[in-house]
């Protein structure tokens, strides 16, 4: 019992001095990671330091853009330079086909004006060459004379890097005419009259001369049909004069190359803007339905201004509306567009409207209306071969307020007299009155009367 007491407290101590040694190297451990730690800490806080001195100092800053711009410079010039040393081909359109010749004496055809080519190279010479202005297609007719030949068109003004190829005419046929010179007259054509007000007309225009040189081959010019000033009267209001280009056309109307001498002429042309007002007249068309008629036609407008060259105006002295009444059996309002009548170029007003009143139609007799007759241009006599057709009664139908105060006076019963030769002949006549609103015919129905034609002494 002694010898078991003994060894447990001798096992006891152990475990003690065992547990002790084990706390004092956990220590030991703990403050070696501690020392650590701060070692690590402290290096970490040194490079950081050093680093924010070296990126916000401004010689570093610059030497480190350096660095990033040549880095950037060789990758992107690697990959380029790995593209362009590929050779790629590519079509290029409508370049200009440019000839030597002598133009003063030889007139040339079969040339175009522009071909298709196709290049070959390095992609960056390709898109350098499609932003050139200067490239062109040579035909060198230098030394020839007239005759027909066939020419190769030369790649000119093209990166040299760059292999040309013209497709479709790489050659083509040209003929060579010598020219020769002949006068004409020149006439005229006004051009965008249209920008024009057309208010306005324009007078003959004169020249400083009326001929020109045209040099071509004789081919073109016995092409030739007319010479013509191109006149631009864009917003003209008042007398110009200016220089107008020459152009040569064929019989089609399509112009013809040539060399013209001079190629402008001074023209002059007077610029005015004659007008005339006239009434607006309604003429009604037609029969009223339900024995009615019209009584009045109001309009917004009752005249109308006219502009047209002088010639035409002497011809207008109203402006008539051809209304179809048919169809009106109540007041009625119609709005109706008027049309430039032919000749003229502007009219001031371009729509009316109009007020339609209607009524009974009631009828009278005029007695009494003596025979009359206009364009007696050969100066003869008349009289009618029954006496009693001198004078004819008439009857008119209307609303009573257009007829109660209608008089022999207001009515006419006509012939027209050109054309009749001497002797007895029956003419048609024209029966008419001054109220447009009131419908005239003879009493006995009769469109026609005989009459006796003798010669004036």
């Amino acid at each position: 019992m002694a010898k078991e007491k003994v060894n447990k407290q001798k096992d006891s101590k152990e475990k003690l001095e065992l547990a002790q040694k084990i706390a004092s190297n956990s220590q030991k451990v703990a403050k070696t990671y501690a020392n650590v730690e701060n070692t690590v800490v402290y290096i970490f806080r040194r490079i950081l330091g050093g680093l924010n001195k070296l990126i916000f100092d401004s010689k570093f800053s610059k030497f480190a853009a350096l660095i990033i711009a040549i880095i950037i410079y060789l990758a992107v010039n690697a990959d380029t330079t790995s593209t362009l040393n590929v050779t790629q081909a590519s079509q290029i359109n409508d370049i200009p086909v440019q000839v030597m010749y002598n133009s003063e004496i030889y007139e040339i055809s079969g040339i175009p004006e522009k071909a298709n080519v196709i290049v070959t190279g390095d992609m960056s010479d390709i898109t350098l060459q499609k932003s050139q202005t200067t490239s062109r297609l040579t035909a060198d007719l230098s030394g020839l004379t007239e005759g027909t030949y066939t020419v190769k068109l030369t790649p000119t003004n093209f990166i040299s890097r760059l292999s040309v190829n013209v497709i479709d005419t790489p050659s083509v046929t040209v003929t060579i005419k010598k020219k020769t010179t002949t006068r004409f007259n020149i006439s005229y054509e006004f051009i965008n009259t249209n920008a024009m007000d057309s208010i306005y007309s324009l007078s003959e225009p004169t020249f400083d001369q009326t001929e020109v040189l045209i040099r071509a081959s004789q081919d073109t010019i016995d092409s030739i049909s007319f010479v013509k000033a191109l006149i631009d009267v864009t917003g003209v209001t008042e007398d110009f004069t200016k220089a107008s280009r020459v152009v040569a056309y064929d019989q089609n109307g399509n112009r013809v190359s040539c060399d013209i001498i001079p190629s402008t002429v001074t023209t002059t042309v007077s610029v005015s803007s004659p007008s005339k007002e006239v009434p607006i007249i309604i003429r009604p068309v037609g029969t009223l339905p339900d024995n009615l008629s019209i009584e009045d036609i109001t309009m917004d407008y009752s005249t109308v201004t006219v502009y047209a060259p002088n010639n035409v105006l002497e011809m207008i002295n109203a402006f008539y509306i051809d209304l179809d009444v048919s169809q009106i059996n109540k007041n009625t309002a119609v709005s109706t567009a008027l049309t430039v009548p032919s000749g003229a170029n502007k009219i001031s007003v371009t729509k009316i409207n109009m007020d339609i009143t209607v009524g009974e139609t009631l009828t009278r007799v005029i007695e009494q209306v003596p025979l009359e007759w206009f364009n007696n241009n050969s100066q003869y006599k008349f009289g009618t071969v029954n006496t009693a057709d001198s004078y004819m009664d008439v009857m008119v139908s209307g609303t009573s307020k257009n007829i109660e105060n209608i008089t022999a006076a207001d009515v006419k019963v006509e012939f027209d007299a050109s054309g009749l030769t001497v002797g007895v002949q029956e003419v048609p006549l024209i029966i008419s009155g001054s109220n447009k609103y009131v419908s005239y015919a003879l009493v006995d129905g009769r469109t026609s009367v005989e009459i006796q034609v003798v010669e004036n002494e």
